[in-house]
């Protein structure tokens, strides 16, 4: 899988390899609709997924979270001690670049939001998306945990 890679002034977030394998087994099992969650951990460290259902009114183009999974992945964060992080989506058919949906409904400034694309290639980026502005950030890959 490729990760975006950028110089060193850029922001970073560390992940588990083992939740990058979660993410990507998401976006493929999930295709054609956009699958979506949570990432979550401790001291900058993605350690846990959450995967949310997408209810989107079109799940091929977009995503938008269930409620009631939103509501349960937080308590169980908070039930273990860990804080959101990040959003992952994917975009089955499309580049791993925010949409101006994504941008628009980017609701949590503190998270770095994560696009996995399948086509043409699996692709993974993350971003920062704060008031309407899109930021790309490092992703650094940790063997374990």
């Amino acid at each position: 899988m490729r990760t975006a890679c950028s110089s060193s002034d850029t922001p970073r977030i560390q992940v588990t390899r083992a939740v990058l394998e979660q993410l990507e087994r998401e976006a493929r099992a999930a295709a054609p609709r956009e699958c979506c969650g949570f990432l979550a951990g401790r001291r900058g460290l993605i350690e846990a997924i959450y995967p949310l259902r997408n209810v989107a009114a079109r799940p091929t183009v977009e995503y938008f979270a269930d409620v009631q999974d939103v509501l349960e992945a937080f308590r169980a964060m908070r039930a273990r001690g860990e804080e959101l992080l990040g959003i992952y989506h994917s975009h089955p058919t499309s580049a791993a670049h925010p949409s101006a949906t994504d941008v628009e409904r980017a609701y949590y400034p503190e998270a770095v939001y994560f696009i996995i694309s399948l086509q043409p290639a699996l692709d993974l980026r993350a971003y920062r998306i704060i008031s309407g502005e899109v930021e790309a950030v490092t992703i650094e890959v940790v063997e374990g945990a």
